[in-house]
Order: structure tokens, then sequence, then C-alpha cells
């Protein structure tokens, strides 16, 4: 839900509760900050040149893109970018899972949205970074029927000004992770992609693999993905956990035993934006000995992910790595209905939102010496 700018901030001392998470890319709702007055209702609206997580920097709309018929990526660049161009994010890309607020002004209400990594050099070094000051922000923002400032933004026109408040880590991945899986619904594959590349970012550590299964109701959100596993699935879609799915029909389907596939064609044409931007973490993934493997999945393709195939990766990747001393992380994202099938809502607390029990498909699996976070 929006945040009302007049609550109250409150510091999150320890960074390994990762907390948020909507269908609109609104992950990290939590603040860090280090700020002793950090509850000061007058730094929250008071406003910063240059990033801050209490105060609010001037951006603008600099590219808008569609990706679907519903979700767009936004590009957002600092008003005063000499300023941020100082703002070194370098060490925040590296590590963690984070996000910004925008504000909604006329209804003084603001979300949290994760930043895209940045887009890919036009170098051939494939190890080379994009921008890592803050001088430009990109986010994959989905507009919902109801959500106020999601269609507060869409409905801006070309170089209208934004304004961000921010970075807000949701959480910080361990330095000795060697295994991630990733299960991403809709624009949850935005803090997947973080992930990914912050991973690539570590120099000197040993490599790291990571599989991301991304669910989407509708091929538009993925045109020209393709799976790096053919293993077929089948059952209901992530869809019809949030009463969109098709219902008894669905489930009668299941029961059959209609056949679905993982990897499936498309009507030709150029590759989604998104997609693209795996494609391309894919190829750094490559330079710096990392592996990342994707796979697709689409609710009117009727292709879903299943509890046994996340049971059979957790089983394959902890077999082959168990002479490796380093940590294994499951990680999902998504909306509250994909969130909750898979590991179960998180609930809220006097400190705000919090982990909560794991519950769901993943509380029945063997998670020996695996970690779960839910985003």
């Amino acid at each position: 839900m929006p945040r009302l700018l007049h609550a109250s901030l409150r510091p999150n001392p320890g960074v390994l509760l990762v907390l948020g998470g909507s269908a609109a890319a609104g992950f990290g709702y939590r603040h860090w900050t280090n700020s002793k007055d950090a509850s000061s209702s007058a730094a929250a609206a008071a406003e910063s040149a240059t990033l801050h997580p209490l105060r609010f920097a001037h951006y603008a709309i600099a590219d808008r893109a569609p990706v679907s018929s519903t979700s767009t990526l936004f590009t957002l660049r600092a008003r005063d970018g000499p300023a941020t161009a100082q703002q070194d994010l370098r060490d925040i890309w590296a590590r963690c899972v984070w996000s910004v607020e925008a504000k909604q002004p006329q209804l003084q209400i603001a979300r949290a949205y994760t930043p895209l990594p940045p887009p890919p050099t036009t170098t051939d070094d494939e190890e080379t970074d994009g921008t890592t000051d803050a001088s430009q922000l990109r986010f994959l923002i989905r507009r919902e029927r109801a959500g106020e400032v999601s269609n507060y933004l869409h409905r801006l026109p070309p170089a209208a000004a934004v304004e961000l408040r921010g970075p807000h880590v949701a959480f910080e991945i361990p330095d000795d992770v060697t295994e991630v899986l990733f299960l991403a619904g809709g624009t949850g594959i935005a803090p997947a992609l973080q992930v990914a590349r912050a991973l690539q970012m570590r120099e000197g550590r040993e490599a790291s693999r990571m599989r991301i299964l991304w669910a989407n109701r509708r091929r538009e959100d993925c045109v020209g993905g393709r799976s790096d596993d053919d293993a077929a699935t089948q059952g209901s879609g992530w869809g019809s956990w949030l009463g969109w799915g098709s219902g008894k029909k669905g489930r009668k389907e299941q029961d059959a035993g209609v056949p679905t596939a993982t990897t499936t064609t498309t009507t030709g044409g150029e590759d989604g934006l998104v997609v693209r931007e795996i494609d391309a973490l894919k190829r750094r993934a490559g330079a710096a000995q990392q592996r990342l493997a994707v796979d697709y999945f689409v609710d009117e393709e009727k292709t879903f992910i299943q509890p046994s195939r996340v049971a059979r990766h957790l089983q394959e990747a902890s077999k082959s790595g168990e002479k490796s001393p380093g940590s294994r992380l499951i990680l999902i994202s998504g909306p509250d209905g994909f969130l909750d099938y898979w590991a179960g809502r998180k609930i809220w607390a006097e400190q705000g939102e919090v982990q909560g029990p794991l519950r769901g498909a993943l509380s029945k699996m063997d998670l020996k010496g695996w970690r779960v976070w839910k985003l």
C-alpha cells in the first residue's frame, strides 16, 4: 500500500530482513538510515539536491518506454546532475537489494520502487559498469487499476518532475553467497536483476550460481524470453492465487495432466525490453564467471512454476554444492498472492512489516542449507 508521508520513519539497525513487495514493484518499504532523528516529519518533508533516505530529491522523466499494455520502463534523470554525479552508488549496487520512494504530491503519499541495474555500456567490454552514480535511475512500473502512485506517474508528461527519496536497503546480500534461487512474479523481476548484477560486481570471490524463475500473466511482459531449462511443467498459474486465474477450468486441466512447457516460441519480432536486459546480464555473467539462468512461465500459455520443479532444483543445487562453504539463498518477490503461495505473507509488527513465519509451498520442502527471504 502507498506510504503516507507524515508517517514516522523508524531506523532499521539490521538490514537482514527483506521487507516490502507489491504488484507495482513496491519493494523495500523499510528505511535504511543511521539518523537518530529519523522520526522527524520535518526532515522527511525537506528537499535534497541528491538522493537521501529522509529527504526528497528532484528528478525528471527523461524517457518512458512501454514494456506491455500495463507496464512501462521509466528513466528518471536528476535535476541537479553535477551533484548527483558525485553520489557513488556502486557499493549499494554491489551489496544490496534496494528501493527509492516516489511521491504523489497531491495526495502526499509515496510508494517504493526498485531500480533496475544500470544499462549495459555501448563498449565491447562486458565487465564495464554502466552508470553507478545517482544521476539516472530506471524503474519497471506497472499501472495498477487502483494504484494512486503508479497512475500518477503514468499520467505525467515527458520531462515532468518526480520526487524521489532513498536509497532504502531491503536486503544485504551475504558476502559468502554461492547459490541463489529467485522466484519472481511480474515486476518482481526488478530485485532479481539487482541481485544478478550485484553478484557480477563481486571481484575476487568464489563464482556464484543464480537461477531466476519468472512468472507473468501474459507473454507481452516477456516477449522473446526463452527458458534455459526445457523441462515440462504443469499446474495452476500464480494469477489464480490472486483471483485472476481460470478457476475451475484451470484446476480441471491440471488434474487431467494437461502438459505445459517452459520453453515457448513467440510470434516473431524484437525481444521485449526486459528480456533484452536479462540477456545482457547473462552475457555479463559469463564474463564475470557467474552462472545465470532464467526460466520463463506465462499463465496464458499454461506454463507455471511448480513446487516439484523448485524442490528438484534445490536438491540438485544442494548436491552439487555440498563441498562449498558458501551460503544459499531463496528469494521471493512479487504480488501478495504470489508471495503467500510460496512462503506466506509478511506480517505487521510494532516496527513495521516483518518477515513472519515461513509458510506456503516452500515450508513443505527440505530447505536444509537454504535461507529464505521474502521481498
